[in-house]
This record gives C-alpha cells, sequence and structure tokens, in this order.
C-alpha cells in the first residue's frame, strides 16, 4: 500500500473510531417541522391569507419535543366556540402518556376526538387558554406561545401523520384578525411547510478525522525537512 493510501486508510479509521467512541455521548441534532397557517376556514374569510406559524423542534436526548406557534401582529387566539372551546387542535402518532408543560398560566391541555366545522378532519390533543382568551379576556398577543411536549415517544415525526383532513391541515387554531375597523374571527389551518433534518453527527466527526490526519502529515513532513 503506497503512503497515501496508508494516510487515507488511518484517516478513516481515526474518523470511524471518533464515531464509536462519541455515539453514546453526543446529542443528536435536532430535526425541524415548520407549518404555516394559510388555510382559511373562517366563513366569511379571515382577513389575510397567511397567518402565521407554528416550528415544532426535538428536544435534546429524545425528551420530546418543543413547539412554538407565533401569529401575525393583527391577530391572536380566540375563543369562538369553534373548536369546542379550544384555542389549538392537532393530532400525534401516539397520546398515551402525553405530558404537556410550559404552557401559559390559565391554559390546559387534553386528549380526545376533537372536530372542528368546516372540514378539517379530526384531532386528538387541544389545548384550551380558558378564561384567559375571548370576549371577556381579550384577544390573546403575547407571542410566541410555546410550550414542550416532554413524552420520550414523542419526536417530529410523531406529527407527520395523516389527518384525515380533505384540505390536509396539521394543526387547528381560533383566531380573531382585527383588519382595518372590522374584526374577522373563525378557524385557520397549518399545511406542512418545510421539514429539515440534519447531517448526522458521524460525517461532521470523518470531517474532523481527515482533518486532523492531514495536520499529522504537514508536522511529519516539516520534522524531515529541517
Amino acid at each position: 500500500m503506497g503512503t497515501r493510501s496508508k494516510w487515507i486508510a488511518a484517516a478513516a479509521a481515526l474518523a470511524a473510531g471518533l464515531a464509536v467512541q462519541f455515539a453514546t455521548v453526543a446529542p443528536a441534532q435536532a430535526s425541524v417541522l415548520t407549518y404555516d397557517f394559510t388555510i382559511d376556514g373562517c366563513s366569511s374569510g379571515c382577513g389575510a391569507t397567511d397567518y402565521g406559524t407554528i416550528t415544532v423542534t426535538d428536544r435534546a436526548g429524545n425528551a420530546g419535543v418543543d413547539v412554538s406557534l407565533t401569529l401575525i401582529s393583527s391577530a391572536g387566539l380566540w375563543s369562538t366556540g369553534a373548536l369546542d372551546n379550544q384555542q389549538l387542535i392537532f393530532n400525534l402518532a401516539s397520546v398515551s402518556g402525553l405530558t404537556i408543560t410550559g404552557l401559559p398560566t390559565g391554559w390546559s391541555s387534553s386528549t380526545g376526538s376533537f372536530t372542528p366545522k368546516g372540514g378539517f378532519g379530526t384531532f386528538d390533543v387541544a389545548l384550551s387558554c380558558g378564561s384567559t382568551c375571548g370576549k371577556s379576556a381579550g384577544v390573546y398577543k403575547t407571542f410566541p406561545l410555546t410550550f414542550s411536549i416532554t413524552t420520550a415517544s414523542v419526536h417530529t415525526s410523531s406529527f407527520l401523520i395523516g389527518t384525515g383532513s380533505t384540505n390536509n391541515a396539521y394543526f387547528v387554531a381560533d383566531i380573531s384578525n382585527r383588519v382595518g375597523s372590522k374584526t374577522y374571527t373563525g378557524r385557520i389551518g397549518a399545511t406542512l411547510h418545510h421539514h429539515v433534518v440534519p447531517e448526522p453527527a458521524t460525517l461532521a466527526l470523518l470531517g474532523a478525522g481527515l482533518a486532523g490526519m492531514g495536520a499529522m502529515r504537514r508536522r511529519k513532513k516539516a520534522k524531515a525537512a529541517a
């Protein structure tokens, strides 16, 4: 085997060794889902074409997901009764032992069967703002609305399931949107916009191994020339 081939083989062996050594301790990089609220389910329209986004990110150490909802500045979550007095509903692959944390004061979560008006389908997880939003409290506008699902079995892939919805909505929200002097209320749906899965950490380790072996080779050449 030539000198160059030996260096390449050694670099590959070092990178493989590093991958084995760190695979059990290096945290997995997060997969990220982004959904856009572009489905207008209000009976007379909700006054816009794009109402905001929902981002779902895997937590480190297989500890569930973090969820963040942001709406346009003129809109907020509302309580019209269109979602059976829920403000946000969605589906998961499994809801057994579901734990949701980090919701604002007064909010609650529940599981069951939720079928909003407007042909969005049936969903099994719901969030409610209780008496903290709606006509008596005003529009909830403190965005982003963030919370975590800390059930270990829940990952971003848990959200990539069929909804049974004719318009392919993965999330449905009950909102109020004020445009000028007019206020629109009703349901909006979010469709999947983007799914990012980072490259495996082993590729980065391989690059680090090759760089390290290259540096060792340069130092050996420098010593031989001295």
